[in-house]
């Protein structure tokens, strides 16, 4: 975990133009600054360090000989001292003792054919004074964030949107934006930010005297149904050795990210995918677990935890989460993560990494990504069943067609129209986000809900993923793209407020390309998911969590608890709701009356909508965010 930033112009450009975002980025690096202006005044780049590999060594930025290539590097790359090796036979030996600088080496090597070798979770920014060019790419799964935006002639980069407002970008909602977060998810290249963009999962940036461009170096590539057919054929043996194979890629997964010169932590919680990245790493590195704790509830998992770590021998720490926490510290987590939050789990994590932070850790490896990987959601279920049984997607499609006769919304419609199909996970994210949304929202911004298709511009840029694909797949991938990308690994930056880099075996593409193999039938038989990725690990858990069923990350319900409520209620008769684009005052006030006159189980329904307007009223002043209603997404289509 680092804190990158570049600017890049046509000259003028010193020292002092990184001072203001290397400030503002110092919370992700506490360990080191550092910045480099290129002779020509075209570029500079500028560095906050978190130092976990090679700490006394590798600061950045990192020069070649010459001074000509420079580069800035946050996250890690995995697997760097074979690499290191292979770049020594080929003439080009690293001078550090650390892994960044063989992304540079790399590209002298290779230009930017380098992003292939480049295994881990990363986001760098590289200056070649001889071309005059900015190389910058962030990897396969967009784990580390890359912000960028271009502003009075000059192109700004950074790891956060904070560094960027520091340098004069002006901090406007993109509302369009938004209506498609509602909807599905963030676009893969914008943010809430108007004129703010990000770089795409598995894409790089290059800035030249021909402008920008972006390109994509990497894709999900799921197989095709007739080669899931074939995998299928090979029956009991052929499940076996890919469960072989799957437990394989993840030890060797979770192995490479237990390499650093820092104590190690890990995310464990009463689920399988964190078990058994906790379990694995203990194999080959001692390791202290921290798990959450929300005292009084059904979502507590902390016993589970704590039977975990006895069966594995691990030191396990608690980290207490209260429901009046939320509103304590929603404001520092909304600022830390630049995002809004759909439930207290945002509060969590943030009060969880700071917990990690505290007790002398830099690294916690975590387990994100394995319900993507291995269908574990309860929507992918569904999409599973479809998959499997063509009668049942047919009697589906026929109730699809009555939906869209009867005016689904447009984003619906051209799911139906390219899929055949509706993603679980989108229907369910329709009924419980934009169905009570509606009644809240002002008029202008309801009228763009309406004119936005969030998912139209993703099919079309992604049909050669998508055609002859399985529904389970095509969900995946959409998925993959959006909800992930942009809410979920959202979350990096809760780590990253309290220095603390969180690693993720299950986004590794070596081990998404052993388990996007598996045949449809072995994802859950009988029921039960997760099979193959149960069975790969099934020595490594005990049989409680071996046995157990879904277990999401998320905390008791806000409404149920004291303080947010009180808080939004502050909120609605100050300039924070009368500022905010999205949500009508009137609409709010009148929600929250309701809200008090239901029981209490009751009000737990309406958790998600409390968090998004609490959510973008306090980001609109926190940020002083004014409104910018820019283009539609997908505007164009009826």
């Amino acid at each position: 975990m680092c804190g990158i930033y570049g600017v890049f112009g046509d000259g003028g450009l010193s020292p002092a133009d990184a001072s203001a975002a290397v400030e503002a980025l110092r919370p992700r690096g506490p360990d080191g600054t550092g910045v480099w202006a290129s002779p020509s005044g075209r570029a500079v780049l500028g560095h906050t360090r978190l130092a976990v590999v090679d700490p006394v060594g590798s600061a950045q930025p990192i020069a070649d000989g010459a001074g000509e290539a420079v580069i800035v590097v946050n996250g890690e790359f995995y697997d760097h001292r074979r690499v290191r090796r292979d770049l020594a036979r080929t003439g080009h030996p690293c001078r550090t003792g650390g892994d960044s600088e063989i992304a540079l080496r790399l590209y002298l090597r290779d230009g930017h054919r380098a992003l292939r070798e480049l295994r881990g979770e990363f986001a760098f920014a590289l200056w070649d004074e001889r071309r005059g060019e900015l190389f910058a790419a962030r990897d396969r799964f967009g784990v580390k964030p890359l912000f960028y935006a271009e502003r009075n002639g000059r192109l700004y980069l950074s790891s956060e949107i904070k560094a960027l407002l520091a340098c004069g970008v002006p901090a406007r909602w993109d509302l369009a934006a938004y209506a498609a977060h509602l909807q599905a998810a963030l676009p893969p290249d914008r943010t809430l930010f108007a004129g703010v963009r990000q770089l795409p999962p598995g894409c790089y940036l290059v800035a030249g005297g021909e402008g920008v461009a972006v390109h994509r170096y990497w894709d999900l590539d799921y197989p095709t149904t007739e080669e899931l057919a074939e995998t299928e054929r090979g029956g009991a043996d052929a499940l076996a050795g890919h469960v072989a194979l799957v437990r394989s890629a993840l030890d060797e997964a979770v192995r490479l990210r237990t390499v650093a010169d820092v104590p190690l932590a890990s995310h464990l919680s009463g689920g399988v995918d964190s078990s058994a990245v906790a379990a694995l790493a203990a194999r080959h590195a001692p390791i202290t677990g921290f798990t959450v704790q929300f005292p009084d509830s059904a979502l507590d998992e902390s016993p589970i935890a704590a039977r975990t770590a006895t069966r594995l021998d691990l030191p396990l720490r608690r980290v207490g989460v209260e429901p009046a926490d939320t509103a304590a510290h929603l404001v520092a987590t909304l600022r830390a993560g630049e995002m809004v939050q759909e439930n207290s789990h945002g509060v969590a994590r943030f009060l969880h990494s700071a917990a990690i932070r505290a007790g002398g850790f830099k690294v916690a490896l975590a387990g994100e990504g394995g319900d993507e990987l291995f269908a574990g959601y309860p929507q992918s279920q569904r999409d599973l069943a479809l998959s499997l049984d063509a009668a049942a997607l047919e009697r589906a499609r026929a109730g699809y067609r009555k939906l869209s006769a009867f005016g689904a919304p447009r984003h619906l419609r051209s799911t139906l129209d390219r899929l055949g199909f509706l993603p679980g996970w989108l229907t369910q994210r329709h009924l419980a986000v934009v169905v009570p949304s509606r009644p809240l929202l002002r008029r202008e911004f309801a009228d763009l809900l309406d004119g936005t298709d969030s998912c139209g511009p993703l099919l079309d840029q992604s049909r050669s993923q998508l055609d002859g694909r399985p529904p389970l797949h095509q969900s995946s991938y959409l998925f993959a793209k959006g909800r992930l990308a942009n809410y979920l690994l959202a979350a990096e930056r809760l780590d990253a407020a309290h220095a603390v880099e969180a690693r993720l075996p299950y986004l590794d593409h070596h081990l998404f390309a052993t388990a996007r193999a598996a045949a449809l039938s072995w994802y859950a038989p009988g029921g039960r998911a997760k099979h193959v990725l149960r069975e790969a690990v099934r020595d490594e858990l005990s049989d409680e969590v071996y046995a157990g069923g879904k277990r999401g990350f998320f905390a008791p319900p806000a409404a149920a608890g004291d303080g947010l409520v009180a808080l939004l209620r502050g909120l609605v008769d100050d300039s924070a709701m009368r500022d905010n684009p999205i949500y009508e005052p009137a609409a709010v006030r009148r929600f929250l009356d309701e809200l008090d006159d239901r029981p209490a189980e009751r009000q737990a329904d309406s958790d998600r909508l409390l968090h998004l307007v609490t959510a973008t009223s306090l980001l609109t002043t926190e940020f002083g965010m004014t409104a910018d209603t820019g283009p539609t997404l997908g505007g164009s289509r009826g």
